[in-house]
């Protein structure tokens, strides 16, 4: 039965990796806030309001801001929250404006950046439009397993015999393929990161210290897209020793730009107290906007890769 084992296990693998970003997605962060505000786990910080974006009108428009605050190590950095403006007739968010913010350390390696408020609030509503949205997903997945257990363990021999001859295994092969051929591409260019990468990176921003950093080379390693091209950046800075340290970073720049790089001599950048070796440059960390998009973009593409493969297997074994 190898076929119906590796077709089994792909599906498996499938249905399980959505079950797991459903659930993330759904109860994360409502529950995180108000088990980790209890804990101590939530710092509460004072925010300068730079600029305001209005995302969506109404009576209770949906605003981005754009703050700027002290991270733990005392050093100024920016950051982008999303707030829905209860009473707008109060002009709470407007430039220039102070108001309160919450980083909710326990979230690392992901944003922990929010509204601070007296009360850890959140939407009942919306915990129980995720609890229906989970319980019609796993009973989907139940009924679709079940019957195709059923099926399969009452004639072995048959459907090992149209595994074999079908598609189904060999498009849930390309699906894992090519969607971990593209995350290790979008990774080697440095528009996506992994879990290690992406908790350094928060380390970096919220506890770093800010500092400037001389450029000593650079060089094209490769093109991005037709307007733009990655540059790789190697520099020099002294940290709070005195000590020189020597780091590098990619960079993303218009192609316009790549003749007059070298007119660039300094460059912001932050580094790790504890270990000035390791070093980003500031932009890298504040602007990670585009990597979220490409995030999104990349899990769509996995999602409909999911379900042709899911539909091409229940018609492998409903219709044989």
């Amino acid at each position: 039965m190898t076929y119906t084992t590796i077709t089994l296990a792909l599906v498996g693998f499938v249905l399980l990796f959505w079950l797991y970003n459903l659930m993330n997605n759904c109860f994360n962060r409502s529950f995180c806030i108000l088990k980790n505000r209890k804990s101590g786990s939530v710092a509460t910080k004072d925010a300068s309001i730079i600029s305001v974006n209005e995302i969506k009108s109404g009576k209770k428009p949906l605003l981005e801001l754009l703050v700027l605050f002290q991270n733990f190590s005392g050093y100024h950095i920016h950051r982008k929250i999303r707030v829905w403006d209860s009473k707008p007739h109060l002009e709470r968010f407007q430039p220039d404006n102070t108001i309160p913010i919450g980083i909710n350390v326990a979230r690392k390696p992901k944003d922990p950046i929010f509204l601070s408020q007296k009360m850890c609030r959140f939407s009942f509503a919306l915990v129980m439009v995720c609890a229906i949205k989970l319980i019609i997903y796993v009973l989907g997945c139940y009924l679709l397993m079940g019957g195709v257990l059923q099926k399969v363990f009452t004639s072995p021999e048959k459907y090992e015999a149209v595994f074999k001859t079908s598609h189904t295994w060999q498009i849930g092969l390309m699906l894992i393929g090519v969607c971990g051929l593209l995350y290790l591409l979008l990774q080697k260019i440095g528009v996506l990161v992994n879990g290690k990468t992406m908790t350094q990176n928060w380390n970096l921003l919220y506890y770093g210290v800010r500092t400037t950093a001389a450029i000593i080379e650079h060089k094209s390693i490769g093109a991005f897209n037709k307007k733009n091209a990655v540059m790789q950046l190697t520099y020099v800075f002294k940290d709070h020793s005195g000590k020189q340290i020597r780091g590098e970073d990619k960079k993303i720049i218009d192609n316009e730009e790549v003749f007059s790089i070298s007119e660039i001599n300094h460059l912001e950048i932050m580094y790790l107290p504890n270990d000035s070796s390791t070093s980003r440059i500031v932009e890298n960390l504040e602007t990670n906007h585009f990597s979220r998009f490409l995030n999104i973009i990349f899990m769509i593409v996995a999602f409909i890769f999911s379900v042709v493969f899911v539909l091409s297997f229940y018609r492998t074994v409903f219709e044989s």
